[in-house]
């Protein structure tokens, strides 16, 4: 597109979107990408200032493209930090807005729907943080049934809804109950085993994710989900009854969620797996869920420790 006098810009495109207004506020400080984890974990040319500026400078193709774009999760942990006080993420949502637009698609693999299965409940357009899943009717044999669909554009993989459908009909490639449950382990009586359902974001620095990795596979075995959102119940009790002896779950803190609330959701289950362990008398201290800041750097060494401690010494007390 030729910017000549009287022709709207790029950038007057992005400040027409809601959220997109306040692009010019930006001066490339850098703070929003030295707080996000995505460059970190995910992707390295992801740099929240470098696609503000392509919008700037006119470079439509090279904005809709950039993983920037995508993989901008709105968590907002950049925008605490932010000199400007700018929601960067609703800037690049609006970037996001126009490249949908324009015919570009993400990059990134949405959860599906098995028809077959869906009961058009709504549960998981109510619990999805991004809204992108929603509800149509069609015919079906000459009744109007209700169904769920997912827009791939909105969806960010957290696997919130796939937690949440009651008859199982939404699904991520990664994530399924099959998927997850295959990883548990096998659990000699004597040993403390413990499963360890992490979050991918909750553990900021490298050296806590080795440490994770560490602990021999008889004592600790860890299973990584996108987000604790994903946690089912059932998950938990399903480990106990295979033979484990305690679930610690790891995710961020309130505020720090990188799919924005997916913490909150968890902590309504785990809160409902106490009441249930209450109801079946069992011991509610072999479930445990830990919310860990960005900033608590080696917490996950005291929070497994802490627990491998209390299995033992509750076998030691059974034996």
């Amino acid at each position: 597109m030729s910017h000549t006098a009287g022709v709207q810009t790029f950038a007057d495109e992005v400040k027409a979107v809601p959220g997109g207004e306040h692009l010019e506020l930006c001066y490339s400080c850098g703070t929003c990408v030295s707080k996000c984890m995505i460059q970190q974990k995910v992707e390295p040319d992801y740099n929240p200032r470098r696609l503000l500026r392509m919008v700037m400078e006119g470079m439509e193709e090279a904005a809709f493209t950039s993983p920037t774009t995508w993989l901008c999760s709105e968590c907002d942990l950049c925008f605490s930090a932010c000199p400007q006080e700018i929601h960067i993420s609703q800037v690049i949502k609006a970037v996001k807005e126009l490249a949908v637009r324009a015919g570009y698609t993400s990059p990134l693999t949405a959860v599906t729907v098995n028809e077959d299965l869906c009961s058009g409940c709504g549960i998981c357009a109510m619990v999805c943080p991004y809204e992108a899943p929603s509800l149509y009717e069609k015919e079906v044999d000459g009744v109007l049934d209700r169904f769920s669909k997912v827009d791939p554009n909105k969806c960010m993989g957290c696997g919130t809804c796939v937690a949440a459908c009651p008859l199982g009909a939404i699904a991520r490639v990664g994530v399924s109950n099959a998927e997850i449950t295959a990883q548990f382990p096998e659990t000699p009586k004597d040993a403390p085993t413990m499963i360890v359902f992490t979050c991918d974001w909750s553990l900021r620095e490298a050296e806590d994710v080795a440490l994770l990795e560490s602990y021999p596979e008889d004592e600790v075995n860890v299973i990584h989900i996108p987000c604790t959102g994903r946690i089912d119940p059932q998950h938990a009790l399903m480990a106990l009854d295979s033979g484990v002896k305690g679930v610690l779950v790891c995710g961020c803190k309130p505020g720090e969620c990188h799919y924005k609330r997916g913490t909150d959701v968890a902590s309504c289950k785990i809160g409902l797996l106490d009441t249930m362990l209450g109801q079946m008398n069992l011991p509610q201290k072999q479930i445990r869920f830990v919310q860990i800041g960005t900033q608590e750097r080696g917490r996950i060494r005291e929070e497994i420790d802490g627990m491998l401690n209390t299995l033992t010494q509750s076998m030691e007390a059974m034996a």
